[in-house]
């Protein structure tokens, strides 16, 4: 593990009786390269990819390439459409992890200090290899954001419920997401086209009995599987993102309580913002890094052009 130093976690211990929370500060400890790769991370993605992902029937594959033998990806066209949206989400979110390694990169390691980075930049060659040269994961971004943000806008004062006003490791974040974020989010939600609308899903009869238990069979089994990364910084992005993306689910196909408001638990709600700055970051990037691509062809072609000439 080449990034050894920035696998560890910053945290700071809170001491209740007997119990002990550890409040981990996000902002000291970013997402990004932190050298663990290899069979091990390999593994992981597999099973998250071919475990957890619904897959289409062998029965149904079959039929699928008899009757059209050029017929793209199976994974989103022979698949229910609640499978084929817990299926892109999931793309979505390994799309976004890979575009913040790929901006957040080290470049150089320190010579003296082992495992330890000395520079750090973005690397435009992993984001294409790994997220921009594949339409599908970019438009799965896309997908999870709008899923995102539709679940954020929709439990709104459930967030600002969440959290205790009275806790100080929250205190500054809750004023700037009562002031700016969430009126900001609702806005923007209003404002852009409607990519996605959870009724369709919810209108369907056997919708509330088996298929949306066998979404949160899915989350839990995603859940299990980030226990298993070797890497105590990619777990905790993994765990709250993964947790983000089951509050999302939780948010827009749950039933609501008596009085008719959406409940979360502080961590819920943490994790479900959180979850949606990362996505929205992620197309930030991608954008950056489209625009540097382009800036570069140009001058290639305009320094091709100029020795043309001479």
């Amino acid at each position: 593990d080449t990034g050894k130093e920035n696998d560890n976690v910053n945290s700071i211990s809170k001491n209740k009786g007997k119990d002990t929370e550890v409040v981990v500060d996000l902002r000291v400890n970013p997402e990004r390269y932190t050298g663990y790769s290899g069979p091990s991370a390999a593994k992981v993605w597999s099973a998250i990819h071919s475990t957890n992902c619904f897959q289409p029937t062998h029965e149904k594959l079959e039929v699928n390439i008899e009757n059209n033998p050029k017929a793209g990806d199976p994974m989103y066209c022979l698949l229910p459409a609640e499978q084929r949206l817990y299926n892109r989400v999931i793309s979505g979110l390994h799309s976004s992890i890979s575009l913040h390694i790929a901006h957040s990169y080290c470049q150089e390691l320190d010579p003296d200090k082992m495992g330890e980075c000395q520079k750090w930049g973005s690397d435009a060659f992993i984001a294409y290899n790994r997220v921009l040269d594949h339409p599908d994961r970019v438009e799965n971004l896309y997908v999870a954001f709008a899923l995102l943000l539709r679940a954020v806008v929709k439990a709104g004062e459930a967030v600002t419920a969440a959290v205790p006003k009275e806790d100080p490791y929250f205190a500054h974040s809750l004023s700037n997401w009562t002031g700016s974020l969430l009126p900001e989010l609702t806005k923007m939600a209003r404002d852009c086209p409607h990519t996605f609308d959870e009724s369709t899903l919810l209108a369907q009869p056997d919708f509330r009995e088996t298929k949306r238990t066998e979404l949160q069979r899915r989350f839990k089994h995603l859940q299990n599987i980030m226990q298993c990364v070797g890497c105590d910084r990619c777990k905790l992005w993994g765990t709250l993102q993964t947790l983000g993306i089951g509050t999302a689910l939780k948010v827009l196909f749950n039933d609501v309580g008596e009085d008719g408001e959406i409940e979360l638990f502080r961590q819920e709600a943490v994790a479900l913002v959180h979850t949606l700055e990362r996505f929205s970051s992620a197309l930030l990037y991608a954008r950056e890094m489209g625009e540097i691509k382009r800036k570069q062809e140009r001058e290639f072609e305009e320094a091709a052009s100029t020795k043309k000439i001479i």
